[in-house]
């Protein structure tokens, strides 16, 4: 038994089931936030961590949950943070201003550093060697990924998708957080941004402007009265950022037919861009 335990670790490969496992990460000056996630059955050098980021309703779990078969022959960890309402009420602006435009100027509650120190909790703790992570966010976590793209501390995202989310902030002169007026980019941020792997999703029936959780403030109001469209004037905004600054746009527009606002049907129409090359490599 010794030395079949020295042989799987010189070969850093380790097995486990697929269950919902959770922990508590602890190590920063937040408040405490639950991570729930799933192991492949085998670790080794080529996997990847796919962070998985709940809407308004909090429900980590139930996010969670969509990816679990479509993932059980994948080299991949799913991570699910659940920022809770009581402790981060604005996490979809990353804490960095509430839902009607006040500005919290106490950075230590921003969560610019959320994703990336999650992410070195998980490398440390599997003994991962890539520098890279992916991510999925719908409606309120989709705000929350465009936003980190933007303004995270890091550029470990090697892939995003984004899914129907509520409003944006816009590469305007908007005021913060409709636009980057009094919030600016990191010098280089905005070529960053463009350039990364992105996959825009919308489903051309989230069209309803009286949707219970859509946010109806004057600002997300100017950027159009749905979803749907709000999506789709951003886009076309970050087109022509590109176009007018001659930087190339990489990100992937997409419209699911017959969708309207549903977290099942936005994870489905994401995995086969997310997980197309997880695959566990064959010699």
């Amino acid at each position: 038994m010794q030395h079949i335990l020295v042989i799987l670790l010189s070969f850093h490969s380790f097995s486990y089931a697929a269950d919902i496992q959770r922990i508590t990460y602890a190590s920063w000056n937040q408040p405490d936030v639950e991570l729930l996630y799933v192991l492949p059955e085998v670790i080794n050098l080529d996997t990847k961590v796919l962070f998985i980021i709940h809407g308004g309703s909090r429900g980590a779990e139930r996010y969670l949950k969509y990816w679990i078969n479509d993932t059980r022959d994948k080299n991949v960890i799913l991570v699910a943070p659940h920022f809770t309402k009581d402790n981060y009420p604005y996490y979809s602006t990353l804490g960095m201003a509430t839902h009607s435009g006040k500005i919290i100027d106490d950075k230590s509650h921003w969560l610019s550093n959320s994703i990336s120190s999650f992410y070195t909790f998980f490398k440390s703790r599997y003994n991962l060697k890539t520098h890279k992570y992916r991510i999925f966010g719908f409606s309120g976590g989709s705000q929350f990924v465009h936003r980190y793209l933007m303004y995270g501390v890091d550029t470990g995202i090697e892939k995003a998708a984004i899914g129907s989310a509520g409003w944006y902030t816009f590469l305007n002169y908007s005021p913060f957080p409709y636009g980057i007026k009094n919030m600016p980019l990191e010098p280089g941020r905005i070529e960053w941004l463009m350039s990364q792997e992105v996959l825009f999703l919308l489903g051309d029936e989230d069209n309803d402007p009286n949707h219970s959780s859509l946010n109806s403030s004057k600002g997300a109001l100017k950027q159009g009265p749905h979803r749907y469209a709000r999506g789709y004037n951003y886009f076309n905004t970050m087109v022509k950022v590109g176009n007018n600054f001659q930087i190339p746009f990489r990100w992937r527009y997409q419209v699911v037919k017959g969708v309207d606002h549903d977290t099942k049907k936005m994870s489905l129409a994401a995995m086969p861009y997310l997980l197309e090359d997880l695959d566990y490599k064959t010699n």
